[in-house]
């Protein structure tokens, strides 16, 4: 027992001193710099708007608190708070093998792998909504496997359902990582039981709660800036023959090796199935989202490698086994970590123009201000981190033919994000901003024609001047500020 929980400590100080300079990425630096507004005393969804539901902004609070009361850098503490809730899930799932009296063996092997899986697969995941919400998942499903195999997991399991409550209500689409293995098993039983477990129960009295949360607290989100989120950012997304492929893929080798190292996993009764389900269910929910973006893969790979890998019955496999699961995993592991460049570097530019200049952005793609504005020590003004639902908009009028209601309502949209970008300029009164000349990274579209085609905001953009262009972006600076 205790050699295990050593390993687990090696994997996860080796994930700690790899990820301190690489964790920050721009969807976690946008949600941080939203989250320092919000204690700042701004309001979601009056003064800062997200085009995610309000816990993706609060999950990321406690490290900007933290980091204002310890003077530690917020990214740090992140991956802290996750190396912490990684702990968490594995002692929640080592309990439940306890109480079910699984074997020595066994739950040093799925406390191992698992640690791997959360703390190192995730490469440049780490950190992200969807890495924090799987974590939290994770003993929920483990919970269900257990009891798949007719075991007790004990009083363990009302803490899991509450932690996949927590991750459901991070990310909706997650539900179908921890409804599959269920309804699987209702059909097995045949019998509803399975929906009425604690873990299930305590799991939807979360998931309730939070929504019963959002209607009171947050009516302004969930009235008004949802409906636009619906209509133009939800319907931003690949083609199928863009989607399918990775997940084909990734599950077909899942269930491809499980055959090999646990040929009886793949029956109806077999232990690997409500791992296997998970995963199925997080390849669904990639696809549903629609966006084909690393971090949303990360559900159906963890559970596509952890189906076969904690059902190894075989001692003595076969090296090209061997060799294929390893090569499996390493390449799952490169494909999380890829991420395109999409801005040239801009550090030197602006630190040039100004020290720790107010930043604004026109664009939409956040990673052109994020985490541009953390590192150069810079202050973000804007009240939102990107023009997305703009961009949303005009592609819906370019690619259907709305009625003149829809493009009307489509219209409106577009000048709500005008009148928040003419909001930012004479709230926040930025020294440098960054315009980009592409939409959707592969259309030219000049952003600054759009925000001047409003005549406030021309106005208000006539006290700056372009300074330079750099690689698609052009850098606007403040007259009175600039050198």
């Amino acid at each position: 027992m205790n050699q295990r929980w050593i390993v687990v400590a090696a994997i996860l100080l080796t994930a700690l001193l790899v990820q301190i300079p690489v964790v920050l990425n721009p969807d976690l630096s946008c949600l941080l710099s939203e989250g320092e507004q919000i204690l700042d005393g701004r309001k979601l969804g009056v003064d800062v708007f997200e085009l995610n539901p309000p816990l993706s902004v609060y999950l990321y609070m406690p490290a900007a608190l933290l980091a204002r009361m310890t003077g530690i850098a917020p990214e740090i503490i992140v991956i802290i708070l996750v190396m912490i809730e990684i702990v968490g899930a594995l002692v929640m799932i080592d309990r439940a093998a306890a109480v079910a009296k699984l074997g020595a063996g066994e739950r040093s092997t799925s406390t191992c792998l698992l640690a791997f899986l959360f703390a190192v697969l995730p490469c440049a995941v780490f950190g992200q909504r969807e890495h924090i919400a799987v974590i939290a998942l994770t003993p929920f499903v483990a919970i269900t496997a257990i009891r798949w195999r007719g075991l007790s997991p004990g009083l363990v399991a009302i803490l899991a359902g509450l932690s996949a409550g927590l991750a459901i209500s991070i990310k909706p689409y997650l539900a179908l990582v921890a409804g599959l293995p269920i309804i699987l098993g209702v059909i097995r039983q045949r019998s509803l039981r399975p929906l009425f477990t604690p873990e299930a129960c305590a799991a939807a009295a979360i998931v309730i709660g939070y929504g019963a949360v959002v209607v009171i607290v947050f009516p302004a989100y969930l009235f008004t800036y949802a409906p636009m989120v619906a209509a133009t950012y939800l319907a931003m997304r690949k083609d199928l023959a863009g989607l399918l492929p990775f997940p084909i893929v990734v599950i077909t080798a899942s269930i491809a090796f499980l055959r090999q190292v646990a040929p009886q996993g793949l029956k109806m009764e077999g232990d690997a199935i409500p791992w296997l389900a998970a995963a199925i269910g997080g390849a669904v929910s990639f696809v549903l989202q629609g966006k084909g973006w690393t971090y949303t893969a990360y559900a159906f790979c963890m559970f596509a490698i952890a189906a076969p890998l904690l059902h190894v019955r075989t001692k003595t496999l076969p090296v090209s086994v061997k060799i294929g699961g390893f090569v499996g995993v390493v390449l799952i592991g490169l494909c999380l970590s890829l991420s395109r460049q999409e801005f040239p570097p801009l550090e030197r530019h602006i630190q040039a123009l100004a020290k720790h200049p107010r930043l604004l952005t026109i664009t939409d793609h956040v990673a052109l201000g994020h985490p541009l504005v953390r590192q150069i020590d810079g202050i973000w003004v804007g009240s939102s981190c990107v023009q997305l639902l703009t961009a949303g908009a005009m592609l819906v009028q370019n690619s259907s033919q709305p009625t003149r209601e829809e493009r009307a309502k489509l219209d409106s949209i577009i000048d709500f994000e005008r009148r928040q970008l003419l909001a930012d300029l004479r709230n926040g009164r930025p020294d440098v901003i960054l315009v980009d000349t592409y939409l959707q990274s592969t259309v030219p579209f000049d952003w600054l024609a759009w925000a001047n085609a409003d005549p406030e905001l021309q106005t208000e953009l006539s006290r700056y001047r372009e300074v330079e262009d750099v690689g698609r972006v052009r850098i606007l600076v403040d007259q009175s500020g600039a050198r």
